[in-house]
């Protein structure tokens, strides 16, 4: 542990704003979806929160769901130099950059937890639910990220598609605003995994209240029944994928 919390650092500190890095596409996006919401582009509806944090927290764990999903990927292109020398269990590397996302997740829901304090407060039970709403995203992040990655290593077209997706995909998510209107907007944005995970988060930081148990619930089990299958399917295809590499000597 003490190797992957040295590297994470040596990878901030190389940069002048270090750990801000790491919540600054959140602050960044909050602000002009505030400054929307202000100018009355963005309804956001209730919201229960200062518009700021509730943007800014349905951000921050968008980022952390966004970011766990490529961990697999990464962690395979990043060993690509000895996955076709060494033979050794291939879970491992997936596993070891794993912890670097979990210290990564830390640093963020402890700022996360001390901008709440600080400027709406908060009770032990809402920090208790904004951790199980960060751990969740992570978790289902890298279960969608263990189902695709064997498919993005073999065919980099899906692997820019995704890339894609994650990159917009947030505005079809309740990450800035919550829709009103019923139909199949609302539906899409209300109806993913990732919506009640943002919403437990808020729940902490508002009112200590879990208001979707039941939601909550299936987007957990659904992480961790996707990281079961993701990582056997990942040790399947772990052959033929490393069998690719050797071939187009990469």
């Amino acid at each position: 542990m003490q190797l992957f919390i040295r590297t994470i650092g040596a990878k901030y500190r190389k940069s002048f704003l270090g750990y801000f890095w790491m919540i600054f596409p959140a602050i960044l996006v909050s602000g002009g979806v505030s400054m929307a919401s202000g100018a009355g582009v963005i309804n956001p509806g209730e919201v229960g929160l200062p518009y700021l944090l509730f943007a800014f927290l349905g951000t921050l764990i968008w980022q952390v769901f966004a970011e766990a999903f490529e961990v697999p990927f990464q962690a395979f292109q990043g060993a690509r130099t000895y996955l076709t020398r060494v033979n050794f269990p291939r879970g491992a590397v997936v596993l070891a950059q794993t912890y670097e996302s979990l210290i990564t997740m830390a640093v963020r829901l402890g700022l996360s937890l001390l901008l709440v304090a600080v400027f709406h407060g908060i009770t032990v039970t809402g920090i208790a639910l904004m951790v199980i709403g960060f751990v969740g995203a992570l978790l289902l992040g890298i279960g969608l990220g263990l189902l695709l990655t064997p498919f993005m290593l073999l065919f980099a077209d899906l692997h820019n598609t995704v890339k894609l997706i994650l990159s917009y995909g947030m505005f079809l998510t309740p990450a800035v605003y919550i829709p009103k209107e019923p139909g199949l907007f609302a539906t899409v944005v209300n109806g993913n995994p990732i919506a009640p995970l943002m919403q437990v988060v808020r729940d902490g930081a508002a009112s200590s209240v879990l208001n979707v148990p039941l939601a909550l619930g299936v987007s957990l089990v659904t992480a961790m029944v996707l990281i079961v299958v993701g990582m056997a399917l990942l040790r399947l295809a772990a052959p033929i994928v490393i069998e690719r590499m050797l071939l187009g000597g990469r």
